[in-house]
């Protein structure tokens, strides 16, 4: 058994609700400042509000991490890294952090600020990890996605990383969850221009969603597809605990503080108590009711313990459900009013939520300002009554009504919280030596090693009557009530028939503590640095394609196209593209769908497959690199090796890789390498890391636009995807399978009966795409086209233009497609004029993405 307590981390949106968190329990807090935190709406800390917390926190025991964990265009990566040089002096413990290029800057210059990668880095393997280790990562927030089974093999892996360095592992347990990926989701980016990387979320997942299937609608439990329940681990604790796990993440930074408080509280009983007896562990139907009272939208486990399937989505509302507090018996259309037989207590001021009401569910909520029974208005009414609520919309006779919001229950947290009484006192350890003629001298020191020593001025006399007893000055020295402190032990050495006033031993004692608040507070601050300028990104010039442009005409970029079969690589070649990236495999194909691992039988056919690929492009005089998946867990690590083992084998130009544990591996492998847009390549930072650590080109993220991707592009050989269907999201769950498969763990592959679509409320249809291991992709309803502005790209000096044509089925249209950017590129090579091949030539429907309106 390993029932070592883990660190109790707890979120804080504002002041109000650090607060709450210190005092209910947590061991460390997490928040943001105004600029570069993933949570841009929250409150957030200025500043001098960002040192008042760390104060507050310190003084109290506790850590505090703060985020800066946004991914920054190059025109932002000098005030982030001011920041961090700010947040480094006034003695923040470790800071949360996305951007590879920002981590570079502060491993090197920072080098005593403690980093944590956030889940936005999507870091999912052992092989991740340690390659954040060796950039001066100290602890790696897993993807939400990792199971209990994934995290043991990762701390089991990464146990030979520890012999040099100490890397933790923080996870989540309780809260909001994403459908995706952290770090892999475009849809909010895409659709309303407000970017998930950039702290901006506006939540489309939380909207209603159709689902089709060739066209024809499909009925589903629900509209809200891609909307999951909240997370709540309360009853696998104990086994998350056992499994050695350092830090225990509640989500809430937009929460209030009440809801911080609540949660805290109870997660802080609840790892106390298995840890004090984990046989008798158990929760108190109190403590659920709580739990499920502060906020849900339904509990789910995640993946800890098994893939939940349909079973983590809350399809029927995206909003808290609070917990049911009635039934509906009667509505009054004359007074506006429901009848509710209650089957909890009401009172002024509850919010309630009714099922099935006539409105939209954003709307179906209401705070309770007037409530009557057959004898008249009333404050609150108890589980049996029948009461009348004034309601504006008609409710069906036998419909739920949720009590969404209990004020005895937020007002008493309120309460609690601000009066400062509930976490414990800090123990000191008082030493007195008192002698006649000499000053008073005073020591307390805490646990944590802080001691303070200080001499009275006033020297000690010879008692001319009554003398001053050792229980009077123990007494004196104890009385600490308002302070933090409690004095636990006291060692008084002093000579007999002494006299001390005991205004003297209170100014003492009253010094004595100051000093010790402001040890506890000033240990943790860093002197600034001298003469730190901030430094420019270096930059490596690679090679291009050798043909050499016109004078006064850039050199030749690369044309380059990732397809998924040998007949879309058959087109790509057919059409002039000039490197194939193949990706044979990693998506499921119609006929093969459903099937859930790939076999032994399947690894062996992709030798024969991916042989073809080769023969066929170097018969052309063409470059292959081979595609490998965005997510690969360890477990899985084994296909994705098969592919290096082939690229290595079949003499292949090299692989692309999406995730930084296949890009550890390559680089290892020593495999050439092209780091694609899913490592999230948003300024020159990253862009010259990444080369750096060996990649031969990096793909820039399609969330640039083309003005801020020039600047990265002058630091070496660089891509831009300039046509197909943007990957919107990768998830775990298979929402085709989690609403019409059968029971968990036996799915029924209904992905087999044909190509589906999610389409939503403004009618725009975004196909889903599964992979191998039955992950959804969900692409992007309309295709990027920047077939006109081929010239701005070429002149922008990208080494590299990319075709995405996944989701593209027809090999004709590859082909179309292909030879357009081909003629529009060498039509400006031969001429120096922009060529005539538009967009809507091609077609309708396409979208120019972020290429000139970028994002929030």
């Amino acid at each position: 058994m390993n029932s070592e307590k883990p660190e109790l981390l707890a979120p804080a949106g504002g002041m109000e609700a650090l607060i709450a968190a210190v005092e209910n329990g947590a061991d460390a807090v997490y928040l943001g400042a105004r600029a570069f935190s993933a949570r841009g709406y929250a409150s957030n800390f200025s500043n001098e509000e960002l040192e008042e917390a760390i104060d507050y926190a310190h003084l109290r025991g506790v850590k505090v991490y703060v985020t800066v964990n946004t991914l920054l265009k190059d025109g932002e990566v000098e005030s982030a890294f001011k920041l961090l040089c700010c947040l480094r002096e006034i003695g923040v413990d470790a800071i949360i952090i996305q951007d590879l290029g920002l981590i570079s800057l502060a491993e090197k210059y920072l080098p005593d600020l403690p980093l944590h990668a956030s889940t936005q880095m999507t870091l999912h393997n052992s092989a991740g990890v340690e390659f954040v280790n060796k950039l001066g990562i100290e602890r790696v927030v897993l993807s939400r996605e990792s199971s209990l089974e994934d995290i043991k093999r990762i701390r089991e892996n990464i146990k030979r990383i520890r012999e040099k360095s100490r890397i933790e592992i923080e996870i989540f347990i309780h809260g909001a969850l994403c459908i995706s990926y952290s770090g892999q989701c475009l849809l909010s980016s895409l659709i309303g221009g407000r970017s998930g990387n950039r702290g901006y979320c506006a939540q489309p997942c939380r909207k209603k969603y159709r689902l089709y299937c060739e066209g024809k609608s499909i009925k589903t439990s629900g509209d809200y597809l891609l909307s999951p329940r909240d997370l709540n681990i309360i009853s696998g604790l104990g086994a998350l605990i056992e499994a050695g796990i350092e830090s225990f993440k509640i989500e809430g930074r937009m929460k209030r503080p009440e809801y911080v408080a609540g949660v805290v509280r109870i997660y802080r009983r609840l790892i106390d108590r298995y840890i004090e007896n984990p046989a008798g562990y158990a929760v108190s139907e109190e403590e659920q009711e709580t739990l499920t009272q502060l906020f849900n939208r339904g509990f789910t486990q995640g993946y800890f313990f098994e893939n939940p399937c349909g079973e983590l989505m809350s399809r029927e509302n995206p909003h808290n459900r609070g917990i049911p507090a009635g039934t509906v018996v009667g509505y009054d259309r004359s007074s506006d009013r429901i009848r509710v037989k209650l089957s909890r207590p009401l009172r002024l001021g509850d919010g309630i939520m009714v099922e099935n009401a006539e409105t939209r569910p954003e709307d179906k909520g209401k705070i309770i300002s007037s409530m009557y029974t057959e004898n008249g208005p009333v404050y609150s009414a108890g589980k049996g009554e029948i009461v009348e609520l004034p309601f504006d919309s008609r409710a069906p006779s036998g419909g739920t009504v949720y009590r969404t919001h209990d004020k005895k229950l937020m007002e008493s947290l309120k309460k609690e919280s601000e009066s400062g009484s509930l976490s414990p006192r800090i123990p000191v350890f008082v030493t007195a030596t008192i002698t006649s003629g000499r000053p008073v001298r005073l020591e307390i020191k805490d646990r944590d090693s802080n001691a303070v020593t200080i001499e009275s001025e006033y020297l000690v006399e010879k008692a001319e009557k009554q003398p001053t007893s050792k229980a009077q000055i123990e007494k004196q020295l104890s009385k600490l009530g308002s302070t933090l402190f409690e004095a636990v032990e006291f060692h008084v050495s002093m000579e007999e028939d002494i006299f001390i006033p005991m205004g003297q031993l209170n100014d003492l004692r009253t010094k004595a503590i100051q000093q010790l608040e402001y040890l506890r507070i000033s240990k943790w601050k860093r002197k600034p640095l001298q003469n730190l300028k901030f430094p420019e990104p270096e930059k490596k010039i690679g090679k291009r394609e050798e043909k050499t442009a016109p004078e006064n005409l850039p050199i030749h970029p690369s044309l380059s196209v990732s397809v998924y079969s040998l007949e879309g690589l058959g087109a790509a070649l057919a059409g002039g593209a000039d490197c194939i990236y193949f990706g044979e495999g990693l998506f499921r194909r119609q006929e093969t769908a459903g099937k859930k691992d790939s076999s032994a039988k399947d690894l062996e056919d992709l030798d024969i497959i991916f042989e073809d690929a080769v023969l066929k492009t170097r018969a052309t005089g063409r470059r292959i690199y081979f595609s490998t998946p965005k997510i690969a867990k360890d477990s899985e690590m084994k296909s994705v090796k098969k592919v290096l083992s082939l690229a290595r084998k079949l003499e292949a130009d090299g692989i692309v890789v999406s995730n930084l544990g296949t890009f550890n591996l390559a680089k290892t492998e020593k495999i050439t390498f092209i780091a694609d847009s899913p490592l999230n390549i948003f300024n020159s930072h990253t862009f010259s890391l990444l080369l750096q650590e060996g990649a031969q080109m990096a793909v820039i993220s399609p969330e640039l636009t083309l003005e801020e991707l020039k600047g990265i592009a002058s630091c070496g050989p660089a891509e831009c995807i300039v046509h197909g269907r943007l990957e919107l999201m990768e998830s775990e769950h298979c929402l085709v399978g989690g609403l019409l498969g059968k029971d968990k763990g036996q799915c029924g592959a209904p992905c087999r009966s044909g190509n589906f679509t999610l389409v939503d409320e403004k009618n725009y249809e975004f196909p889903l795409i599964l992979d191998y291991k039955c992950r959804m992709h969900l692409l992007n309803s309309r295709s990027l086209c920047m077939l006109e502005y081929v010239p701005a790209f070429l002149e922008s000096g990208v080494s590299s233009l990319r075709i995405e044509t996944l989701g593209m089925e027809d090999a004709e249209e590859i082909k179309r497609v292909t030879l357009a950017y081909r003629k529009a590129i060498d039509t400006y090579l031969e001429t120096g004029k922009w060529g005539k091949e538009r967009c809507e030539n091609k077609g309708e429907g396409f979208t120019k993405g972020h290429y000139f309106r970028g994002v929030q």
